[in-house]
């Protein structure tokens, strides 16, 4: 099987006998790895993943991923020291570590046990906006609990529809997207575009959309971003319109400290029309939330690659 065949428009994830190739094989050990994992008491598996994150930092500096880290805490804070920005990175790969190896009990484990290990702040906003008969389109930054809380609302009886960029490795996304359908849902790869997942929207699936990538100057507007400026999609307001939906801002992160996965809700954004309004409230709702928590957010992305002048920030 192809490696690349994943990205190919209108492949379906499922499992296939190739996958127990022996080129495989490193991928089930860790696998098997995150199933014994998944029955450890969260306060072991934390210390190990602390351990862990420090050491995928030491291991990273001056690697691409925390230059990537570095260069948008620089562009987005640039009143923070180097002291300041290396501290918060640290903290944000101890957090993925924390996410990456609990990962197993949020596949396995029971809804019950799940819904035990979350805490949510203002859920009756989406209930009342569904009970009101809108449709939800959730907005969620680039957060590494964004798969969790999204199978945590499942238990709720509130499947999601989302769209997501396929792995290469085919049998690495069978098993992520076996994980996020597990309660129901669908995912849909983003080469498939836009209309399936608005779609499955109105039908009544709460839409899970991640905002805070750059598709290009094509396709964006500039607009503020903390301190500096975003290209951002400037249409969820009209996606929001086609679907029927009103969009709610979500933040899902995981607190170490109680070991708990915490996902605030906010109230659903009010837009004019104006295309560059509708992508500034965007941004703002990730800058409330990731100002809170910024160790939780995904700096590791090309998050500003799109510049006016053309300048490529990331360049070494």
């Amino acid at each position: 099987m192809s490696e690349r065949k994943t990205y190919q428009i209108g492949y379906q994830h499922q499992f296939s006998k190739a996958f127990l190739h022996p080129k495989y094989w490193g991928i089930w050990l860790g696998i098997l790895g995150l199933v014994v994992l998944a029955y450890v008491p969260y306060q072991w598996r934390d210390k190990l993943a602390t351990w862990v994150g420090k050491l995928v930092t030491k291991h990273l500096k001056g690697k691409k991923q925390y230059h990537r880290a570095d260069v948008n805490l620089r562009y987005c804070f640039p009143d923070w020291s180097e002291a300041k920005r290396a501290e918060v990175i640290e903290k944000m790969f101890i957090t993925v570590s924390q996410t990456m190896l609990g990962i197993g009990e949020i596949a396995l484990r029971s809804s019950q046990h799940i819904q035990k290990r979350c805490e949510f702040s203002n859920l009756e906003i989406i209930r009342e906006a569904r009970a009101k008969g809108k449709n939800v389109i959730l907005l969620v930054p680039h957060t590494w609990a964004i798969d969790a809380s999204g199978i945590v609302l499942h238990t709720y009886g509130m499947p999601m529809t989302s769209m997501y960029q396929p792995h290469q490795n085919p049998l690495v996304d069978w098993l992520w997207n076996r994980t996020r359908e597990r309660f129901g849902g669908k995912m849909h790869a983003r080469q498939n575009g836009i209309k399936a997942f608005l779609t499955d929207v109105r039908k009544g699936e709460l839409g899970y959309f991640l905002p805070d990538e750059d598709y290009g100057e094509k396709l964006s507007v500039y607009v503020p971003f903390f301190a500096t400026e975003k290209a951002t999609l400037p249409g969820l307001n009209k996606m929001a319109r086609v679907a029927n939906a009103v969009v709610i801002p979500m933040f899902p992160i995981y607190q170490a400290e109680k070991g708990v996965y915490q996902i605030e809700i906010l109230p659903p954004l009010e837009f004019s029309g104006d295309e560059k309004q509708s992508a500034r409230e965007m941004n703002k709702a990730i800058e409330y939330f990731v100002t809170q928590h910024p160790e939780q957010y995904v700096w590791i992305l090309r998050l500003l690659k799109t510049r006016r002048d053309g300048e490529d920030i990331y360049r070494r």
